[in-house]
């Protein structure tokens, strides 16, 4: 049974469940937020999003099931949960999720993913999932990411308790489903990836490069050739997309 709390405005929903978790078990909590105030996406990246006119919300779930070397099935899972609905309310062969678990829409940020997990012995304990979903928010300043919204693809003003509720149940149907058949997991995160089996240009050690995405490894790190057919497989933050 989920938990919801409402906040009009917090530093991060991740953060305020991150602070919980020393005195409660936030197990099943949802905690959503008008405004947040020092919301990040991953690494040092800021995350911009205009009072009341966003989703941003963080989901505290159980996920004790999973190998604690596996924890990137989570980014394969969550972002795919959040298409299954805006799949039916956005043209879907624009929709993908830009690696590790960014949301676009073509080549801009749609939304974003951050997952804070703890962990016991070698298993998975307790993920705090955070998501930043672009809605009503119609003028964004220039990020690199070319943000873009929901209603900016549409025109349409989106009711945000209405769209949140199949996001986050969703959400929790995908991540379920890692502990029955993590394999259709990673077949339906593959094919959604942006540019996948496509040749783009990207930064490495600070050149551009030409590569072919063939998609990821057992442990989420993105593998891609060259124009000599060499295999090479990146980490976070080992490589850049160039749009």
């Amino acid at each position: 049974m989920l938990q919801h709390y409402h906040l009009s405005q917090v530093d991060s929903t991740n953060a305020y469940l991150q602070r919980k978790q020393s005195e409660a078990d936030i197990r099943n909590w949802v905690v959503s937020a008008d405004e947040q105030t020092a919301g990040k996406g991953m690494g040092s990246n800021g995350w911009e999003s205009e009072a009341g006119q966003n989703l941003t919300f963080s989901v505290a779930l159980d996920v004790g099931f999973l190998p604690a070397e596996r924890q990137f099935l989570l980014s394969e899972a969550v972002p795919l949960g959040i298409l299954d609905v805006l799949d039916t309310l956005l043209p879907a062969e624009k929709l993908f999720v830009k690696w590790p678990n960014d949301l676009y829409f073509g080549n801009h940020k749609l939304g974003g993913i951050l997952i804070n997990s703890t962990i016991k012995a070698n298993k998975m304990d307790v993920s705090i999932i955070g998501i930043g979903l672009n809605v009503n928010q119609t003028q964004f300043k220039e990020w690199p990411t070319r943000p873009i919204s929901m209603k900016m693809v549409t025109g349409k003003t989106y009711d945000l308790p209405l769209l949140l509720d199949p996001i986050i149940e969703r959400i929790i149907i995908k991540v379920q489903q890692l502990e029955a058949d993590r394999f259709a997991i990673g077949q339906e995160y593959t094919k959604r990836l942006l540019r996948y089996h496509a040749w783009a240009d990207y930064e490495v050690d600070g050149k551009k490069t030409r590569l072919f995405m063939t998609g990821i490894d057992r442990f989420g790190r993105l593998q891609l050739i060259d124009e000599q057919h060499v295999l090479h497989t990146f980490d976070i933050k080992e490589i850049k997309y160039e749009f």
